[in-house]
């Protein structure tokens, strides 16, 4: 259960986000992209995040998808008035969870995946749900999504201990069903 000031954080949080991803779309050009940070987020809070996380978790994707991504998360982190190092925390998350868009695809998950797993342990939980909603989000993509599977394996086999030891386990097996419902049958 949150307290009112982390209510209004994670509220405020939101705002940040709504703001800079304001006119952007998913993949399937019609859905407001906001749809999925709000959708991470309810998934970190279902599966045992905190304050801390949720916020990360609104904020996200906009180091990656925004403009001047990076100072908009960090001043917006600033005007949230956290205590202590949560701010710091937070960051930490976000910025492991940001793809380094100068590496190939394949190295980009690896490196965030390093990261992530150097990052507060909330990074992991937000890794995971972040993947489950774009599994469950698939239907509405085109193209061939093979790759994006594969990568939700790398995903499920790194990150699997840290979240077991930090309690993100059911987060974890969620995703493994999600992914389990996309793969085609196998030949018996």
């Amino acid at each position: 259960m949150m307290e009112p000031w982390q209510i209004h954080a994670v509220h405020r949080a939101a705002a940040i986000a709504a703001q800079a991803h304001d006119g952007q779309y998913r993949k399937d050009g019609k859905t407001p992209y906001l749809t999925h940070p709000a959708r991470v987020a309810g998934l970190v809070q279902a599966f045992g995040g905190g304050y801390r996380e949720v916020i990360a978790a609104w904020l996200h994707d906009v180091i990656e998808e925004v403009r001047n991504g990076e100072t908009t998360v960090a001043y917006g982190l600033s005007s949230l008035k956290l205590p202590g190092d949560d701010a710091i925390l937070i960051y930490q998350m976000i910025t492991a969870l940001s793809r380094d868009l100068s590496l190939s695809d394949d190295e980009q998950l690896l490196d965030s995946l390093d990261r992530i797993l150097q990052a507060p342990p909330g990074a992991t939980l937000i890794k995971i749900c972040d993947r489950m909603d774009n599994v469950l989000d698939m239907i509405t993509m085109d193209g061939d999504l093979t790759h994006y599977i594969r990568g939700c394996v790398v995903v499920l086999t790194r990150l699997f201990g840290r979240a077991v030891e930090h309690g993100y386990g059911g987060a974890h097996e969620a995703l493994r069903l999600c992914l389990e419902g996309q793969l085609p049958p196998r030949n018996q």
